[in-house]
């Protein structure tokens, strides 16, 4: 009886740890890219991706969140801020980010990825976050 739930977790597991990944190596990108003059640049995986949020503190841009703060997966995904990844195993993954202005001009960046349709049902979307000064 306990194998079933075994091998469940342990597709859960690879699914969270693959989510993170997906998550820590877009985030990278972004961050690298935060300031970009045209507020765009082109991922490694060849997907044009906004980055560009102006205006005075506490001015969001991107992916809405919700009442936590955690990145929302309800609506559609927003143009520019989500792609659609594929992972090692031809997993699909959504990715989605909010950047926020800080008082010091700085970006705060919040980043999710989850499985779209995972196997196992149970996934959990992974999130970070991050603070970037210009």
């Amino acid at each position: 009886m306990l194998f079933p739930f075994e091998i469940k977790m342990g597709k859960l597991n690879a699914l969270s740890d693959e989510s993170a990944k997906m998550a820590q190596r877009e985030l990278d990108q972004i961050r690298e890219n935060a300031f970009a003059a045209s507020g765009t640049f082109t991922d490694m995986d060849g997907n044009g991706l906004d980055v560009g949020c102006t205006g005075p503190p506490g001015t969001g841009c991107g992916n809405p969140l919700d009442a936590t703060g955690e990145i929302s997966f309800s609506a559609a995904p927003p143009v520019g801020f989500s792609a659609q990844l594929s992972g090692a195993t031809g997993q699909l993954y959504s990715v989605r980010w909010n950047i926020s202005v800080t008082a010091n001009n700085g970006r705060k960046i919040v980043l999710a990825a989850t499985p779209i349709n995972p196997p196992t049902g149970l996934a959990s979307a992974v999130q970070l976050e991050t603070l970037v000064s210009p």
